[in-house]
């Protein structure tokens, strides 16, 4: 019975994140009787920095958020992905929004392709809920591993595209 209330990754199906504290140095949290913390002037650094590269781009800034989450501020996959999530949504809804006001405004026309959008937030979307419901089984060395793969083959190829 024990083992039946357990998912694959050792985590309790009833753990839930708790807020322990937020200042405007630190935040810190619990999650399955463990406790994280990060720097909030740190993080919102990133988050800045994120968002210029990410509305220049067009990316989700999820993507980029989550691994040095991860790698920098030593947060485990499994607390952060929620809010990589909907930050990702916050400021997707956001750009598009930008750029759509941005032509009325400087004559430019910058306005989204509406119809790609869409595909791409259904797409997103499903993608989202079908990798929230997965990563819980998964363990978080093998998540850690694929993103190091995928971000080494993206530096690669963006390297190579810029030499060639």
């Amino acid at each position: 019975k024990e083992q039946s209330s357990k998912l694959a990754a050792g985590i309790p199906a009833h753990a839930v994140v708790k807020t322990l504290s937020v200042s405007l140095k630190k935040i810190e949290y619990e999650f399955w009787e463990e406790r994280f913390s990060f720097n909030t002037v740190s993080m919102f650094m990133l988050a800045l920095v994120v968002g210029v590269i990410g509305g220049a781009y067009g990316i989700g800034g999820g993507s980029i958020i989550a691994p040095f989450c991860v790698a920098v501020f030593h947060l485990p996959v499994y607390t952060i992905a929620g809010a990589a999530l909907m930050g990702t949504f916050i400021t997707s809804v956001a750009g598009a929004l930008f750029f759509s006001v941005i032509p009325a405004t400087h004559g430019v026309s910058a306005m989204p392709d509406w119809s790609l959008g869409i595909l791409f937030g259904i797409g997103g979307f499903a993608g989202m809920y079908i990798g929230a419901r997965l990563q819980k089984f998964v363990p978080q060395r093998f998540i850690k591993l694929t993103l190091g793969l995928i971000i080494i083959f993206l530096s690669i190829s963006y390297i190579s595209q810029f030499f060639l």
